[in-house]
């Protein structure tokens, strides 16, 4: 069990968001932070998810680079990474295809990943969901959501498990009735269950331990709990909501994020386009932020340095 809320109570912290795959820029952010960690100006660097899936050629699609880099940096920096699970990312826990259009994302990783599966995944696993620090400042991935004014619901998704949801879902497919499902699966789609899983997920060997993740997904997302992941981390936002119904749910997700805790007053996502790299929202309350592909034009991309120590209370603070 991994706790899905990191507190940071002091020193600076450089934020990042979706990076998707760009190595160049991931190398830069990098690099600036340690050799600024190095001087002694920076403590933290988090990066809040999408790391992962470009959507430009595979040549120039550096997911499998960025994500093994991770995981040696992890073991160098300590709790002084944090790494913020993303909508990208939390499909390969459970063997979801993600798309948008016609674009398919998820095949090329799971290709990718060969031999690293099993630590990329095991990395996946241990991913928070929020940063909170003593600033009143706050970092998610993408936003707030509808279930953010439910504390019950925020309380689940602070100690959510991703392994106790799998088990699960997977009790209700029993290795004896899997031919059967795998069957009706295959009778829902043009391909056979081998075919569909060795072009989505690399698998061409039935006696592979992931044969049946699919088929075991299928049941997983019919969870209430994988559709509160699934809400807080694929929200489309204000884009969704309308601003009036969006600003009341980052009111209450700062509200319940703040309890037990300092209050947080100002939320800081990525996730969303943002034209010149970043747009104060909510009256002040949150900072959508675009450190890659995300901001318009790309030039534009901006990273995020604040004092988790000292207290903030309109996002107009974090701007330069």
């Amino acid at each position: 069990m991994y706790s899905r809320v990191v507190n940071i109570d002091h020193g600076f912290v450089m934020v990042v968001t979706d990076l998707h795959g760009d190595w160049p820029l991931y190398q830069r952010y990098r690099d600036i932070f340690l050799k600024l960690r190095a001087d002694g100006w920076l403590d933290t660097l988090v990066f809040t998810g999408d790391l992962i899936h470009s959507e430009g050629p595979p040549e120039t699609d550096k997911s499998l680079e960025i994500v093994l880099d991770l995981i040696a940096l992890r073991e160098v920096l300590g709790p002084d990474l944090v790494v913020l699970l993303g909508n990208h990312e939390m499909p390969h826990l459970y063997a979801v295809v993600l798309s948008k259009g016609e674009h398919v994302y998820t095949p090329r990783f799971e290709a990718a990943m060969g031999e690293h599966r099993e630590a990329i995944l095991a990395f996946f696993d241990t991913l928070p969901f929020y940063v909170r620090t003593q600033a009143g400042v706050s970092l998610c991935h993408a936003g707030a959501f509808p279930e953010a004014h439910d504390p019950q619901a925020l309380a689940q998704l602070f100690d959510f498990s991703h392994r106790l949801l799998w088990k699960k879902a997977a009790s209700y497919v029993p290795v004896e009735h899997r031919a059967q499902f795998r069957t009706r699966l295959a009778a829902l789609s043009e391909d056979s269950y081998n075919a569909f899983v060795r072009e989505h997920f690399a698998i061409a060997d039935p006696g592979d331990p992931s044969y049946d993740d699919y088929l075991i997904s299928q049941f997983a997302m019919r969870d209430p709990a994988f559709k509160l992941l699934w809400s807080a981390l694929f929200v489309r936002n204000e884009s969704e909501y309308g601003r009036a119904a969006y600003a009341n749910h980052v009111i209450a997700l700062l509200r319940n994020l703040s309890e037990g805790y300092t209050r947080q007053s100002v939320l800081v996502a990525g996730h969303i386009g943002c034209r010149g790299g970043y747009r104060v929202m909510v009256r002040g309350r949150q900072l959508r932020l675009a450190s890659g592909i995300h901001a318009h034009p790309y030039e534009s991309a901006r990273y995020l340095l604040f004092d988790a120590g000292r207290p903030i209370t309109n996002a107009d603070a974090l701007l330069p």
